[in-house]
């Protein structure tokens, strides 16, 4: 199998929902990878940037912290709060804004906020 499915969800809806090549997340003990075959497992996530890759391309999408669940090459995350970039439109501008805004009020910590803000200006 060369995909996995990925579901990312707030307490306000669904933020993403498909099938993946892979993804990388913010965990709470350092940032690590998921692709297809990855073993079952639980983790806490802090604020920073989901990335993505499709077949659609790469998306990342900012989150202030959550838990994530992978079992079965299903990805299911669940966040307080997240923003999702898409590159190419018109709307990046906006989506770097609230993204930033929500990292800001998530965590004091300038270098992952620093982190988090060049990833999510790679898109542009």
């Amino acid at each position: 199998m060369n995909t996995l499915h990925l579901d990312i969800v707030t307490p306000y809806g669904e933020i993403f929902n498909s099938d993946v090549h892979s993804v990388y997340l913010p965990g709470k003990d350092g940032e690590f990878g998921i692709m297809p075959g990855h073993c079952d497992m639980l983790s806490l996530l802090k604020t920073g940037v989901v990335e993505i890759q499709s077949n659609s391309g790469r998306d990342l999408v900012a989150i202030n912290w959550g838990h994530v669940s992978i079992s079965n090459n299903r990805v299911s995350v669940l966040v307080d709060g997240a923003v999702c970039v898409h590159g190419g439109g018109s709307r990046v501008g906006k989506e770097i804004e609230k993204a930033k805004k929500l990292l800001e009020e998530a965590s004091s910590d300038t270098t992952i906020i620093t982190s988090a803000l060049r990833k999510l200006e790679e898109v542009k």
